[in-house]
């Protein structure tokens, strides 16, 4: 099965004083090249969701050339509009779609999810914690099924990827557990939405 990585860089980032997460740099390396490394080996194409052209000139001189990027078409739908935009120009049916900000990204645990997904023909495997809570941007999505899906709750106005998660009709949701016995400390799902984490990252 060939496969699709999408990344979401378009994210604000409020809690970074005003510098651009995807930019912020990890070992001398930023969060999006982290991200970028530890999937090329899964991923048969890259696809990087910038907000607009100007963060997509910065995340341009940071990422290999072959990387398309693609902007946010809508405004005031936070990652949906990303999600929308790679999607649209993604080459095969299924993609993982992931935040720029998982520099700890796991390829074996991002092939268990595309393996459910294709085994069971689901329109997304989604993973689950205990408590119930979902990791809907660390997930794999049918192209046709979570475009339809998209489309759907924008017409609405709602900008909730849960929304579009819900219209789905087959969807997977692997328990941590699971992932747990390929990732022991469950890294992958680690995310940097602060300086503080990121300081706690560097020891």
């Amino acid at each position: 099965m060939q496969k699709t990585v999408l990344i979401l860089a378009g994210g604000r980032s409020q809690r970074f004083q005003s510098l651009d997460k995807c930019l912020i740099t990890l070992k001398n390396k930023p969060l999006i090249l982290h991200v970028i490394d530890n999937l090329s080996g899964v991923a048969d194409e890259i696809i990087v969701a910038a907000r607009d052209e100007q963060q997509g000139e910065q995340i341009r001189d940071k990422i290999p050339d072959k990387i398309p990027l693609v902007f946010d078409s809508l405004r005031g739908f936070g990652p949906l509009a990303g999600v929308l935009s790679g999607l649209e120009k993604a080459s095969f049916p299924y993609s993982l779609v992931i935040g720029c900000d998982m520099p700890f990204v796991n390829e074996y645990v991002v092939e268990f999810l595309f393996e459910i997904a294709e085994r069971g023909n689901y329109d997304a495997v989604v993973p689950r914690w205990e408590n119930g809570m979902l990791e809907p941007l660390h997930a794999v999505y049918q192209k046709e099924p979570m475009l339809t899906a998209i489309k759907a709750a924008i017409k609405q106005g709602d900008n909730r990827i849960f929304t579009s998660l819900s219209q789905l009709k087959n969807v997977n949701f692997p328990p941590v557990n699971k992932i747990r016995e390929i990732d022991s400390d469950l890294r992958t799902f680690r995310n940097i939405n602060t300086l503080e984490e990121l300081e706690k990252c560097l020891k």
